[in-house]
């Protein structure tokens, strides 16, 4: 009834007033830091939370010794009273949140970075493929370019291939021969050995003119070759296959060409005419991602082969 639910209401009033006048009677500065002021934060809080505070039948009820604190403070259900979670329930829930996020955040984050890895190197394919043809319009074919130059003008051969094929793409940094665009970390072959041991000084002993685009990637020409960092000089692991991949134009019909029906003046995503019947996949890495769309070579190469398994089970 609601005398009852006053006369509940008035108890409450002057029993939280009766402990706090207590309380404050206390002279001893220890005791009230450790005891007073937390309890007065506490009861101001509950204060201001509408919940229902009645005593336990459990007990012996109010003013029963020890039991007094656990009775004022105990939150009873009735028709007043809001549904809560208690803060043991809220850490276990919060508990298995962080286990299972734990266990499986890792394997999402793996998988999105390899798609991400996959759509940079189809891009920059794409991107490569259409500026050699453009420039191949303006200047004739390929295998024209460099007819002028002496055998020994390999560094003059590396410039004029970058800039006639960047002409048509959105270049935001030119190095040339000189550091900024490519990593002098060491550069790690496809199983994550070491391949090179300073990578910037072996592109620029290869004669490498080297380059980076607008949107991160950085790409290295030498005669008939292109070196593609998909993350740029400051991310990545500088790994064959993981974010390092060659491009290749064969610019002379001779007996290789011809017998792997490669065409002359075109862009392949390997080191090799003959990619796609090649038997060691991570040789093959750039045409790899290009044809399955997949970095599992770098997970279970052995399982995989060009044919029936292109993909970890």
């Amino acid at each position: 009834s609601n005398k009852f639910v006053n006369y509940l209401k008035t108890l409450r009033y002057y029993g939280t007033k009766t402990l706090r006048n207590v309380f404050q009677l206390l002279s001893h500065s220890t005791i009230k830091s450790l005891i007073y002021q937390p309890l007065t934060r506490i009861l101001n809080i509950r204060a201001k939370l509408s919940y229902k505070i009645l005593p336990s039948p459990v007990g012996g009820g109010l003013g029963r010794g020890d039991n007094f604190l656990r009775h004022l403070f105990t939150v009873h259900s009735s028709q007043f009273t809001q549904a809560a979670f208690t803060l043991a329930e809220t850490l276990i829930v919060i508990g298995i949140i962080g286990v299972v996020a734990a266990l499986t955040l890792p394997n999402l984050n793996h998988a999105t970075g390899d798609k991400e890895k996959v759509t940079r190197v189809k891009k920059a394919y794409s991107a490569l493929t259409d500026a050699i043809d453009r420039a191949q319009v303006v200047y004739g074919d390929f295998d024209t370019w460099f007819t002028d130059l002496g055998e020994e003008d390999d560094a003059k051969a590396s410039e004029r291939f970058a800039k006639r094929v960047t002409e048509f793409m959105k270049v935001s940094k030119e190095c040339g021969f000189d550091e900024g665009c490519f990593s002098s970390a060491p550069l790690l072959d496809s199983d994550g050995s070491e391949y090179e041991a300073n990578y910037l000084e072996a592109l620029r002993a290869q004669r490498t003119y080297m380059l980076s685009l607008q949107d991160g990637i950085s790409l290295g020409f030498s005669f008939c070759k292109i070196r593609v960092d998909i993350d740029g000089p400051s991310k990545g692991k500088n790994q064959y296959g993981s974010d390092i991949f060659d491009f290749s134009i064969y610019s002379y019909q001779d007996d290789l060409t011809r017998d792997s029906g490669v065409n002359v003046n075109q862009l392949y995503p390997s080191s090799s005419p003959n990619y796609w019947t090649g038997e060691y996949i991570d040789n093959y890495a750039t045409a790899w991602v290009i044809e399955n769309g997949n970095l599992d070579y770098l997970k279970c190469p052995d399982d995989l082969n060009w044919e029936t398994q292109t993909s970890c089970k």
